[in-house]
């Protein structure tokens, strides 16, 4: 019988076993799309057929709300997990469509660089099984595919450009949701446009004239929530909030966002991403006359709106993101809920002058009052200087004279199939030790019984031998103050998060978790 092309066997002609992680991934969960329920049962019985081919499940890693284009396989945060913690817990990946897997020839190439170096892992695709993913060609397949997952990305990228391009100087609504004050309407061209919805309107002018007397944001957003207003969101609901029950509360920054939209006057805008920073921001749109495009009536005056943007810009404060700018990120954590900790940076402007404020903060996401927080109820901050140097002077203390290892990933060796080997090899020699058989004499048994106990101490040397991929640690020659003193920081952080060293900060204690391997 021909073995199928990819699959491997032992010498005794049994299948070897393959090890598959299913990873599953959808951008947006919703009714219409394909659910993540589905594509699991679908991976579950491709599997199943495969069984005479030694393909067991082994995990599954489930990203939803996931995107491909955005987030890499290694960024994710349940496959991510598996290919940076487990990868010797597998040895096939398998997904219901390339492009739910990966859409960038980039990534694409980066994670066939992975498998390589983790004892040559193998992909396979549920709906493209004509495409054989584990034989000699993968390589050159999964490339192809992947060209052509990111020319369809790049092709719908395209598409939602060029129409909202074509609609992106006319005054008619191009879609989603508008500006709180306004709502959608149809009119007799079949277009749809924007006019004013009275009663946000007046919400929205009882919160200028309260904070123009003096009332903070906060204090009216509490009143508001009290008063169950509805938020801009919280007005218009997707079906997928409706059945999640969430309910959006009004807050301080909330207020302040939407009173500087000057979508709020009429104003057609656009939102781009502001080069350098992984944030964005709203802006007018300019014609080809260098007009601002007037696609509704505004809400206030241009005396109320310059009122209201001179009150805002003498009340500046914002918060920069944490993304990148983090040291030692996923080392110091939250003593209380062992979660990370990021570093904000306040900045307050007044009278001209701008201060800095960075504080290490515990970074947990929570629903409190129907609004998201991060930071957990017993979280402390921390100056980021004063944290650090009370790491340093921890890790120093504690293990400074102890050599540094490093984790490294290690392909184990097929004892498996040999020792499988060696046990019919036994079956085989007894059976012909019996008389009239080839070792059936006194002379030929003894010849029997030395190739039986050559074959036995074989076995027991495979059977202590580390058999599966693993992680081993391999000794840097550095103690961890001769690493501290001498290593940039970016190693230092590569280093510890790949051994495990955790920094775990509370009001007025601290502990410092370094593996027992380490230890050593």
């Amino acid at each position: 019988m021909t073995t199928p092309i990819g699959v491997e066997t032992f010498s005794s002609g049994r299948p070897k076993r393959v090890r598959v992680l299913i990873a599953l991934r959808i951008s947006y969960l919703t009714d219409e799309s394909t659910s993540l329920e589905r594509t699991l049962a679908d991976a579950r019985k491709y599997i199943a057929e495969r069984t005479n081919l030694g393909w067991v499940e082994v995990g599954v890693a489930t990203d939803a709300h996931v995107s491909a284009t955005k987030q890499a396989p290694l960024d994710r945060p349940e496959l991510g997990y598996w290919l940076k913690e487990r990868a010797p817990d597998f040895d096939l990946i398998l997904f219901w469509k390339l492009d739910r897997f990966i859409r960038s020839v980039m990534d694409m190439q980066d994670m066939l660089k992975w498998a390589d170096a983790h004892g040559g892992k193998s992909f396979a695709s549920i709906t493209e099984p004509i495409f054989d993913m584990t034989g000699p060609f993968r390589n050159v397949i999964i490339a192809l595919f992947a060209a052509l997952a990111e020319m369809e990305a790049t092709n719908t990228s395209m598409r939602v450009k060029s129409f909202k391009e074509s609609n992106r100087e006319k005054t008619r609504w191009a879609g989603g949701m508008p500006v709180y004050g306004y709502e959608v309407y149809k009119a007799e061209d079949g277009a749809s446009y924007l006019r004013q919805n009275e009663y946000q309107v007046k919400v929205l002018r009882d919160i200028v004239k309260r904070l123009l007397d003096g009332e903070s944001h906060q204090a009216i957003a509490d009143d508001l929530n009290q008063r169950g207003e509805a938020t801009p969101r919280g007005s218009r609901p997707s079906k997928r909030i409706q059945e999640l029950g969430r309910v959006y509360k009004w807050t301080a920054a909330g207020l302040r966002k939407m009173l500087k939209n000057e979508a709020l006057m009429g104003i057609k805008m656009e939102t781009r991403r502001v080069e350098g920073k992984k944030y964005y921001e709203t802006i007018p749109i300019i014609n080809t006359e260098g007009q601002k495009i007037q696609i509704a009536p505004p809400i206030f005056t241009d005396d109320e709106w310059f009122a209201i943007q001179s009150y805002l810009a003498e009340r500046t404060m914002t918060i920069s993101s944490p993304t990148n700018v983090t040291p030692f990120l996923e080392v110091i954590c939250c003593g209380y809920c062992r979660n990370h900790m990021r570093m904000h940076v306040s900045r307050k402007e007044a009278k001209g002058v701008r201060k800095e404020y960075p504080k290490f903060r515990c970074y947990t996401k929570r629903i409190v009052d129907g609004r998201t927080t991060y930071g957990c109820a017993e979280q402390v901050s921390w100056d980021p200087g004063r944290l650090v140097a009370t790491f340093e002077h921890h890790l120093l203390k504690q293990f400074g004279d102890t050599d540094v290892e490093e984790r490294i990933y290690v392909v184990g060796e097929d004892t498996e199939g040999r020792m499988a080997e060696i046990e019919n090899l036994v079956k085989v020699i007894m059976s012909d030790m019996e008389p009239g058989r080839r070792y059936g004499t006194a002379l030929m048994r003894k010849t029997a019984e030395k190739t039986i106990d050559k074959l036995n101490s074989e076995y027991e040397v495979l059977g202590q031998r580390p058999s599966g991929d693993r992680w081993e640690y391999r000794s840097l020659g550095k103690t961890w103050r001769q690493l501290w003193e001498t290593e940039d920081l970016s190693r230092l952080e590569t280093l510890m998060r790949r051994n495990g060293v955790r920094f775990y900060c509370k009001a007025a204690e601290f502990e410092l978790h370094i593996p027992e391997r380490l230890k050593i």
